[in-house]
């Protein structure tokens, strides 16, 4: 039952009430139809006689007249007790029901489902493996790119390995003798670098008898003695040759190579003699001279071909071994790293893709949610001629929140904020609200009709009762002034004055009776003190009150002083009948006034003309009750 209906039982019993109520202390009996009629005219006469014989007290007479009778009129007043409520401000709108998140699980490959162990309407989790599809291509391939890829690898590693030939350096430690390349020229693999040899300890190759030989070993101690000068050094023997020679005199000969430290003083091809103590303790004497060379000596090679880049040496440059002899540049060289770099990364990347393209045969889940749709199953072929054209496999929801969007009018914007609660129903589901947040406000509005809507996201914890799909009404609470007085907004006239029951009256709440409205709960009493209004029929003795407001809706209004808790207020009911008395009387004034003197026809004031043609324009339900059409 609607609340107009609820309103019109409330007030037919109301006056069924107050008849009983009249019939037994003898009130006034009712005005009829006819008399209203009759009273009507008479204050119409008297208005015309009042403009032409007494104009002061026109509004006077008038005034009270269609007072009196408007209250007669009336539908009563409801008495209100002044108390502390929440006033919620809202806004309210419809939406559609979306899941916080979806996914279309679409395929990429191509082949037979070998596992698919989930159904529709499971809950899964993010990463759970969903499909299985057959690889065994992809893992062939894999193996075949990994041999291209370490093939290019040594390609590239000896390149790199070239490169290091472009450095040259020393094999050992001496002078630098001769140099033979300058900055700048261009040298080939095998070009004569430098000269460079080892002059710190010099090796004097001498012959001795072969039957001596056989006492002397590698590390023996020699003493070499220089004919000229006939000064003795200490030296090592470091060489016996396995090669007998016949000396000039017919005897048998072994060299034997004598290593001495440089003091300074021997050259390369200088001549000395030597001996060397033997394992049995005698000394074995030379069998004739011999002659010095250098322990080590090298001919420093290119390995490389380019241009010499830099020289770190120098003619007669003592160098150690590991130093830098010079450094070559070359561009030929660097082309091929170059080349070979690339393609050892483009294999790399060809495995890269194959081994990437091997997870996809693994379909996992992309999000946490319920599987609300699931197109391929056990065995099924991704790529068949015979499978759906369709390529997703399956469709997961995210359904732990629900989100919606409300188109916000330009004009109440400004009152939405990120945060605000919201209250949702659903039609398909009864007596149940459902509370939501205001998530989002956007700024990309659209147009029409010259007025301009903006999307406002709200989001909802989800639950058993609402789904994806579902039309939604939202109500959201842009504020909520909690525990303040309030009063019913009809209970504010203009000029925010109200009606307060004067508490030394006669006709005090307590002693008056009335009839509940039908929204009031209170079990009795004159007054409801749970936030519902009585209705009675008699105005009790009132005063009027300036009040200050604040938060409003459409029922009550915030009292921030005039009143107090506990106060009552009072608010006339209008109903339609009254109204239309209101608007006939108003008419009928304008029409004698109108008229003026003037009297036409059969005497009759021109402000019966004038009610005449106001009552034309009237509808049935406007025409007060009991006059005729």
């Amino acid at each position: 039952m609607s609340d107009s209906q609820n309103k019109n039982i409330s007030a037919e019993n109301a006056g069924t009430k107050q008849k009983k109520e009249k019939k037994r202390k003898g009130a006034k009996k009712r005005i009829s139809a006819g008399k209203i009629f009759l009273i009507i005219f008479l204050i119409i006469i008297a208005l015309v006689l009042s403009v032409i014989f007494i104009p002061s007290l026109r509004a006077k007479v008038f005034s009270a007249v269609v007072s009196n009778k408007i209250s007669e009129l009336s539908g009563g007043y409801k008495l209100y007790t002044v108390q502390r409520r929440d006033i919620a401000t809202t806004l309210t709108g419809t939406g559609t029901l979306q899941p916080y998140d979806s996914y279309n699980i679409t395929a990429t490959v191509t082949g037979d489902i070998l596992s698919a162990d989930f159904e529709e309407m499971d809950e899964v989790l993010e990463d759970q493996v969903l499909y299985v599809v057959d690889s065994s291509d992809v893992v062939d391939d894999i193996a075949e790119k990994r041999k291209d890829v370490q093939d290019a690898l040594d390609d590239y590693n000896d390149i790199l390995e070239d490169y290091k030939d472009l450095t040259v350096i020393s094999d050992f430690s001496g002078t630098v003798r001769e140099l033979y390349v300058e900055e700048g020229d261009n040298v080939s693999a095998g070009t004569k670098i430098a000269y460079i040899v080892d002059n710190d300890t010099m090796v004097l190759e001498v012959p001795f008898f072969a039957s001596n030989t056989d006492a002397l070993v590698n590390g023996s101690p020699a003493a070499v003695t220089f004919r000229d000068t006939d000064e003795v050094v200490d030296g090592t023997v470091t060489e016996i040759s396995n090669l007998t020679s016949v000396n000039s005199t017919g005897a048998l000969t072994r060299n034997i190579k004598i290593s001495v430290k440089n003091p300074g003083g021997i050259y390369f091809g200088m001549t000395a003699y030597a001996n060397a103590k033997g394992t049995d303790g005698n000394t074995y004497y030379c069998s004739g001279e011999g002659t010095f060379s250098y322990n080590e000596e090298d001919t420093v090679i290119s390995d490389a071909s380019g241009e010499i880049e830099s020289i770190s040496i120098k003619e007669g440059q003592n160098i150690s071994k590991g130093n830098i002899v010079l450094k070559i540049s070359s561009e030929n060289l660097d082309k091929q790293a170059k080349s070979l770099k690339k393609a050892y990364d483009n294999q790399i990347k060809a495995l890269e893709d194959l081994e990437e393209r091997l997870e996809d045969y693994t379909v996992k889940a992309p999000i946490s949610g319920t599987v609300v749709q699931k197109n391929y199953k056990y065995l099924d072929t991704i790529g068949s001629s015979s499978m759906s054209s369709t390529t997703n496999l399956a469709i997961i929801y995210d359904m732990s929140k629900l989100t919606f969007e409300l188109g916000i009018d330009e004009l109440d914007l400004g009152m939405i904020e990120v945060g605000q609660k919201v209250n949702i129903t659903s039609d398909s589901i009864d007596n149940m609200t459902f509370e939501g947040t205001v998530t989002k406000k956007s700024i990309v509005g659209s147009s029409s009709g010259g007025t301009t809507v903006y999307p406002v996201t709200v989001e909802i914890p989800g639950n058993e009762y609402l789904l994806p799909g579902m039309n939604i009404n939202a109500e959201i609470v842009v504020s909520n002034h909690e525990n303040v007085l309030a009063v019913p907004v009809d209970a504010v006239k203009r000029g925010n004055h109200v009606e307060v029951v004067k508490q030394n009256s006669t006709e005090s709440p307590q002693n008056i009776q009335g009839t509940e409205t039908a929204d009031n709960k209170a079990p009795s009493g004159p007054v409801s003190h749970n936030g519902k209004a009585q209705t009675v029929t008699e105005k009790p003795e009132t005063e009027l009150v300036e009040v200050e407001i604040g938060a409003s809706n459409d029922e009550y209004v915030e009292i921030i002083s005039g009143l107090n808790e506990g106060d009552v207020v009072v608010s006339e009911i209008i109903n339609v009948s009254k109204d239309a008395f209101s608007s006939m009387i108003g008419m009928a004034s304008m029409g004698g006034n109108m008229g003026g003197m003037g009297m036409s026809g059969g005497q009759r004031p021109s402000g019966m003309g004038g009610m005449g043609s106001g009552m034309s324009g009237m509808s049935g339900s406007q025409r007060p009750t009991g006059m005729g059409r």
